[in-house]
């Protein structure tokens, strides 16, 4: 149990200069991701994967789900 919590302090060390950045661009990209999701469900695509395009890629993630069309249904 020491390790770990040795190994977590160590990783989330606040004296680091770049620990909030990190923590900032995580929070960004899950909210990146959700709403690349949230606008590929509105037009009929799979919102798991269009979250995980705008949490890796989300600039480029918006732009393509803004740009696609939505998706006919099949049904009539």
């Amino acid at each position: 149990m020491g390790f770990l919590r040795s190994a977590l302090a160590q990783l989330i060390d606040w004296g680091n200069p770049w620990t909030p950045w990190m923590f900032a661009i995580f929070i960004l990209a899950v909210v990146m991701g959700t709403w690349t999701g949230a606008v590929a469900g509105r037009k009929g695509r799979d919102t798991r994967a269009w979250f995980i395009l705008g949490f890796f890629l989300p600039v480029i993630g918006l732009i393509v789900i803004y740009i696609l069309k939505p998706k006919v249904s099949e049904k009539k």
